[in-house]
């Protein structure tokens, strides 16, 4: 009998881990930058900007980054076993429901604190230090 409750024990899967976690944080974080992203760069667009091209390339250049990060996310999270199944984005903040290999997980970042990240994520892909304030000209 204690030998099949340690071969049992053996063969259950790893427990889910903050690397797993930090993982689901981060596709989150770079989906939602993705989506700032695509909505400015749509308005950029649509604005009547003297040179909006200049812009939107840049945008786009920060765009397909972002993507190539979140392609390696979520290769990453295949590889161990962790698999989003649903996500849910209201006023509140961002539901995550993932499977993590067999254990059912539940991810939530507010929104406030969601904002806050995409900000600070995105502020790393342009080169720019936004904890520093800004002075006007």
């Amino acid at each position: 009998m204690l030998m099949k409750k340690i071969l049992d024990n053996k063969n259950k899967a790893p427990l889910p881990s903050e690397e797993d976690a930090r993982l689901i944080k981060t596709c989150v974080l770079l989906t939602l930058v993705l989506d700032v992203l695509e909505r400015d760069i749509r308005i950029l667009n649509a604005s009547a900007l003297k040179m909006p091209d200049l812009y939107v390339r840049s945008l786009t250049g920060v765009q397909q980054r972002v993507a190539v990060q979140l392609a390696e996310t979520k290769a990453r999270m295949k590889r161990q076993g962790v698999k989003i199944y649903k996500e849910t984005r209201n006023h509140e903040g961002v539901e995550v429901l993932y499977v993590c290999r067999g254990y059912q997980k539940r991810f939530f970042m507010l929104s406030s604190f969601a904002r806050s990240e995409v900000r600070r994520e995105l502020g790393h892909y342009l080169g720019i230090d936004v904890t520093q304030s800004h002075s006007t000209v």
